[in-house]
């Protein structure tokens, strides 16, 4: 029960930090890397994440990382764009993640070469920060 949790955890992380990683400035397509910080528990591992464009203006992102050191994640999740009051583009995901997790939310904005965003899931939240390296 223990090992579904924390893998259903590990998967809304991922999650989240694939979906905050797209939000960069006018373009977020490219390759990021980074780390996801649980606000709840403190737990914080790295994560990589290549984003590209869809036809539709939406992004398909894709995510990588470890929970607790050793337990790798990968997650591919769509990014919806949207603009804040100030002009700014806003990266959004959430997806499902069953009956008792509930479901998995991030925003996410890129300003320059850098992506920082925060996510929801199972009870959790917390912040991914991100480098664009391609």
């Amino acid at each position: 029960m223990m090992r579904t949790i924390t893998l259903q955890i590990s998967s809304a992380v991922l999650i989240f930090l694939n979906c905050m990683t797209w939000a960069i400035a006018d373009n977020p397509t490219g390759v990021w890397k980074g780390e996801w910080r649980s606000g709840s528990t403190g737990h914080h591992g790295p994560m990589r994440a290549n984003i590209q464009p869809k036809a539709d203006g939406s992004y398909q992102a894709k995510f990588t990382g470890r929970f607790a050191l050793v337990i790798p994640f990968a997650y591919r999740v769509n990014l919806q764009p949207s603009y804040d009051g100030y002009g700014n583009r806003i990266l959004t995901a959430e997806k499902p993640l069953g009956p008792l997790m509930g479901s998995y939310r991030m925003s996410a904005q890129a300003v320059g070469n850098g992506l920082h965003g925060n996510f929801q899931a199972a009870g959790d939240n917390g912040t991914i920060r991100m480098n664009r390296i391609r």
